[in-house]
């Protein structure tokens, strides 16, 4: 007795995977699996790789050309106070050290009493909205605090330093995607801007 050694038919499947490939659901698969890829690269080479570290940003930011001194705010004229406001102003310039262009840099400054650190008043910006190369340096780049001292006038406060107490500066930066950052404190000179001063010091 002969076995039956007769081989299975081989299904047709060309026309089964014909009509997958003209089928709707796989052509928008393959546009959404595109589409998740553009994305996926726009937001590596936007976010991912344009971002900064907190020690990256440390590293590429270097003050340099640095002037501090007390500036003129406002004039007072009430009943119970004549005279001026004087704020605390750094200036300087930022050179980049770092290995990538640097910007837009958003600085903070709080400006404190060096003898009980309390604060006396803060001054901020954007800055380098055109970003630095590498090797790069900034144009100058003022922070003024919005608080400071009264004063009887714009020409008196060597005659009062003892009252004047000294200050210092705590610059913070942040770029792209860093932290708030800490990266250099400065002291503040005891003078006013274009005045060979003397100013008594009010509360």
């Amino acid at each position: 007795m002969e076995s039956d050694t007769t081989p299975f038919a081989q299904p047709d499947l060309d026309p089964w995977l014909r009509r997958r490939w003209k089928g709707p659901k796989l052509w928008i698969g393959l546009f959404m699996l595109a589409a998740f890829a553009l994305l996926y690269w726009i937001y590596n080479q936007r976010v991912v790789k344009a971002s900064f570290s907190d020690k990256e940003l440390q590293a590429a930011v270097e003050f340099f050309s640095i002037s501090s001194t007390w500036t003129v705010k406002e004039t007072v004229d009430t009943e119970d106070f004549q005279g001026v406001i004087v704020v605390p102003r750094i200036s300087f310039r930022v050179r980049n050290r770092g290995e990538r262009e640097l910007g837009p840099l958003f600085l903070l400054g709080v400006f404190s009493f060096m003898d009980t650190g309390k604060t006396m008043g803060e001054g901020y910006g954007m800055f380098l909205k055109d970003p630095v190369p590498p090797g790069g340096e900034s144009e100058r780049i003022t922070l003024t605090s919005a608080f400071g001292y009264r004063a009887s006038s714009a020409d008196a406060f060597e005659r009062n330093r003892t009252d004047w107490r000294r200050s210092y500066v705590e610059v913070f930066a942040r770029s792209r995607s860093s932290k708030l950052k800490f990266i250099k404190s400065f002291y503040i000179s005891q003078r006013i801007e274009g005045v060979n001063i003397d100013v008594r010091i009010g509360g």
